[in-house]
């Protein structure tokens, strides 16, 4: 091998070990998001990540990137991808829309170190059909302001649910007539439902749980609507939550804010006949101006 020959893989060699030191120390702060998608329509559809360095060079090996997909209506059900195999700095994951409406599309990534970056963007899916858009679950745009004399203005405030599974162990049924919580104003059973494609939601008056049976309040079915949140419902934080009986007994809860229950690690409340469990409620932002802040418990400080 020539002189000039070993030069040349010396220096070739050089600048790979350079550059994968390079990439092994980027933190963060280094890294950015490029979230592209093929097809906004109910169904398959195919989402893009580049990941890329602060001065746009795509970095190869990135580690793993998950992806979730919310609708803006608390009560539906979220969608999960994930990769590990990226391509030139580029994942590609298959990712399922599963009805019309608006969306908020949450990318993360997880480096080697153990350090996340996350981006975060907004779609409007629609159905194959030519359908628009989900009509918005909510009620009138007049019950999006805060009632007068609240103090709070939360116009551009997000809603909240709260799931769980309530278990009845006695000899007859028992119903929850009504629910309320000092985090919000306005605190509603409701049910979602799809057809066609197409989610709506409507409100239930009473939950029921049969002798010997159970309930579960989840995602995508029966759910707790809090609107008008009083204050942001952030991650490792809870709230109080109180459901008035049909017998007019009144029970309180602590839920746990939570971005999806992973494992029931808590013991159940017991109440009587009635033991809750699988308690969580979705993190949300109020919108809220001014210092409207809440404890763990869901009392106002």
């Amino acid at each position: 091998m020539t002189i000039a020959r070993r030069k040349f893989n010396c220096v070739l060699i050089f600048v790979l070990l350079l550059t994968a030191c390079r990439q092994q120390h980027l933190s963060s702060n280094d890294i950015s998001l490029d979230i592209s998608v093929d097809g906004l329509l109910v169904g398959q559809s195919q989402i893009s990540v580049s990941v890329r360095d602060k001065n746009s060079n795509s970095i190869e090996n990135p580690g793993a990137i998950a992806l979730r997909g919310d609708m803006d209506h608390a009560g539906m059900a979220p969608v999960f991808a994930e990769s590990s195999e990226a391509i030139n700095g580029v994942f590609t994951v298959p990712f399922e829309w599963t009805m019309a409406g608006a969306w908020i599309l949450e990318a993360n990534l997880t480096l080697d170190s153990g350090e996340r970056v996350t981006e975060s963007i907004r779609y409007e899916v629609r159905s194959p059909a030519g359908d628009h858009e989900m009509p918005s679950m909510d009620h009138n745009e007049g019950d999006h302001r805060a009632p007068e004399g609240s103090g709070h203005n939360n116009a551009n405030g997000e809603s909240s649910a709260v799931y769980m599974q309530i278990d009845n162990s006695g000899a007859s049924a028992v119903a929850i007539a009504a629910a309320n919580s000092s985090a919000a104003d306005q605190v509603e059973f409701h049910r979602s439902i799809v057809e066609d494609d197409i989610a709506r939601m409507e409100s239930v008056e009473i939950l029921v749980i049969p002798a010997g049976e159970s309930l579960e309040l989840r995602p995508g079915g029966l759910h707790i609507m809090l609107r008008q949140l009083k204050t942001d419902l952030k991650p490792g934080a809870s709230i109080g939550l109180q459901l008035e009986l049909a017998s007019g007994e009144m029970t309180q809860l602590s839920v746990p804010i939570l971005h999806m229950l992973m494992d029931e690690e808590l013991a159940p409340t017991v109440v009587g006949d009635l033991a809750f469990s699988k308690l969580w409620a979705r993190p949300a932002s109020a919108g809220v101006t001014g210092d409207n802040s809440y404890d763990e418990s869901g009392s106002s400080k």
